[in-house]
């Protein structure tokens, strides 16, 4: 038992200094923001998020608005750690168009990717720590610059370029090096964050709140637990928290 609970909070920690090392959820394209601001179509009704992932291959969340190793993380995600990083599957949870993206090379020398994605309705949504494409993405990201330090800043898609719900986003994750000994150095991890650009979340109506999240994207960013599926959502809150320090807390998910 000392030894299982050993390897999970090594992944755990593993996870929190990668996160913190890699942030781009805060930087947005201006042009892509008034876009998104300026007339919306209709939602679905309902409007349910396909999971991305193979929920029976998780093995914790990371809860979306939260402090993560002295930052706040308006994203979420998921770790695998019975996985290898090309284990994992990563698809297109509903109808969107690609709107922006990164890559950069991690301290392993891998490189890693991420994508914006906009629904016509207001709704957006972003993946990072994609490690291998399809071959429609990987086409994509060879026109994003490949910085040569730790710089993750996005890179606007135009004119952007349409996805449908279950198509494959990327067939490998998170990082084959440099993880935590007792997962043989693999570090399989997802994150994914959703924006609600409707309006601004709960949140920020509180004006002290709001003060020290000035920052667009943590004002628009929501609890994606609540975009999809009844069982699907039994499911993640079934899981322990990927962060050993914050836990299950959440601005966003109530």
């Amino acid at each position: 038992m000392r030894k299982i609970l050993s390897v999970i909070l090594v992944g755990f920690s593993t996870f929190v200094v990668l996160t913190l090392v890699r942030d781009s959820e805060k930087i947005l394209p201006m042009r892509q923001i008034k876009q998104l601001t300026q007339s919306y179509e209709s939602c679905p009704q309902p409007f349910i998020f396909l999971m991305p992932v193979d929920m029976y291959k998780v093995t914790s969340i990371l809860y979306p608005g939260q402090y993560r190793g002295g930052e706040y993380k308006p994203h979420g995600g998921f770790r695998f750690d019975h996985s290898r990083p090309d284990e994992i599957t990563v698809i297109a949870p509903y109808d969107a168009e690609v709107i922006a993206g990164a890559r950069y090379p991690a301290d392993t020398g891998e490189l890693q990717y991420t994508f914006d994605f906009a629904h016509p309705c207001g709704m957006r949504y972003r993946f990072g720590h994609l490690l291998t494409l399809s071959p429609k993405f990987q086409k994509i990201a060879e026109n994003f610059p490949l910085p040569k330090g730790l710089d993750s800043r996005t890179t606007e898609v135009y004119p952007p370029i349409k996805v449908k719900q279950g198509e494959i986003i990327a067939t490998a994750v998170g990082l084959t090096r440099g993880g935590p000994n007792a997962l043989g150095g693999l570090n399989t991890f997802l994150d994914w964050g959703v924006y609600d650009y409707r309006q601004k979340n709960k949140s920020s109506k509180d004006p002290a709140w709001t003060a020290k999240h000035s920052y667009e994207i943590e004002q628009y960013a929501v609890c994606w637990f609540n975009w999809i599926s009844s069982e699907d959502r039994v499911k993640v809150l079934s899981l322990p928290s990927s962060d050993y320090q914050s836990g299950k807390s959440s601005d966003y998910c109530k």
